[in-house]
């Protein structure tokens, strides 16, 4: 029986959990995942957090609480700095490994590794070789998991720029289906822009993808985007922005705004989000300047689902409204505008 390795179902397990378990698995682990995030969850994150923290994190608290009564050998909480050069990952995930050991005594010990391209050396990083011998001292092993899934990674990259979702990949669901499954009978077509652990977590974003679909919407979420086309989206930005998610979140926004026939956008961002609240105020200026519509939807522990049904409902048939009637001075986001004279 291998070592078992508890990964947290929460923040970057939808962007590289397939990286991670096949390295893991690639060396003998055995993965042990947390339950999909629910209410019992997300409560015990939140008592364990300070009051300040985001939604995501307080979420991904609860998952290593749940971790730690599964007996696990070791629960992996990366230290992610920076995967792209001049660019950072936001200060909670730098700081994450911390938080955690300070907040939530008695777990099992955590599987640390910085995650900096600014030290990355070699065709594999030193970080790699440490982390893998606490499985193996076959550097040639650690090699070959390594690249394994980085070859995974690139394929998963892929798969989701065709519209699948995280987890119907990493589970090879052969009854995965594309957020443009609805193409044919939509009456819209929708982006959604956000992290992925908002686009993709069910419970804190309560089920949105399939809410929209429900309601006859083609989606095209942030993480459809190749790296020209949200560089592309970039263009419009007077100066370089420095956080990876946030630039994901504004290129692909921007170059949907440009180049992509959308009816409107939806932004998910977190409540007590430093970095969101700079990119929604961004995104919210230049989408109010062209008159092109957009609903922003604030995530946190007190958002209600009926709430957000109604504003989705609303959202949507203003946007029907609006492509029957072909009556773009519709506002869209409470603007005001100068309507035709009644005939009366």
């Amino acid at each position: 029986m291998g070592i078992k390795i508890g990964i947290p179902r929460a923040l970057l397990y939808y962007d590289y959990f397939l990286f991670w378990s096949t390295f893991f698995e690639g060396l003998g682990a055995e993965i042990i995942l947390s339950p999909k995030t629910n209410k019992e969850i997300l409560n015990s994150g939140i008592k364990a957090a300070v009051e300040e923290t985001c939604l995501p994190v307080k979420v991904f608290m609860g998952h290593v609480q749940s971790l730690a009564s599964q007996k696990v050998d070791y629960l992996f909480i990366p230290r992610y700095v920076s995967v792209e050069p001049r660019r950072f990952l936001c200060p909670k995930f730098m700081g994450l490994p911390y938080m955690i050991k300070q907040l939530i005594p008695g777990i099992p010990p955590a599987l640390n590794v910085d995650i900096d391209i600014r030290k990355h050396k070699g065709e594999v990083p030193e970080e790699m070789y440490r982390l893998g011998r606490v499985f193996t001292f076959n550097p040639w092993k650690i090699r070959l998991a390594y690249r394994l899934a980085l070859e995974n990674q690139e394929s998963f990259k892929n798969r989701m720029l065709r519209g699948l979702q995280p987890e119907e990949i990493f589970f090879n669901r052969t009854d995965a289906k594309t957020t443009r499954t609805l193409k044919q009978n939509s009456t819209l077509r929708l982006g959604l822009i956000g992290h992925s652990y908002n686009l993709y977590d069910r419970y804190i974003n309560m089920d949105i993808i399939t809410k929209l679909q429900g309601m006859g919407a083609e989606i095209v979420t942030s993480k459809m985007f190749s790296d020209r086309e949200i560089n592309q989206g970039l263009k419009k930005l007077q100066k370089d922005i420095f956080w990876t998610f946030g630039k994901e979140t504004i290129g692909s926004a921007y170059y949907l705004l440009e180049n992509a026939s959308v009816d409107g956008i939806i932004l998910l961002v977190s409540f007590a989000c430093g970095p969101d609240s700079l990119i929604m105020d961004l995104i919210e200026r230049t989408y109010k300047r062209a008159e092109r519509p957009f609903l922003t939807l604030v995530l946190d522990e007190h958002s209600a689902e009926v709430g957000v049904i109604t504003r989705l409902e609303a959202f949507i048939e203003m946007l029907k409204w609006r492509k029957q009637k072909n009556e773009s001075y519709i506002p869209a986001h409470g603007k005001s505008v100068d309507c035709p004279e009644s005939p009366i």
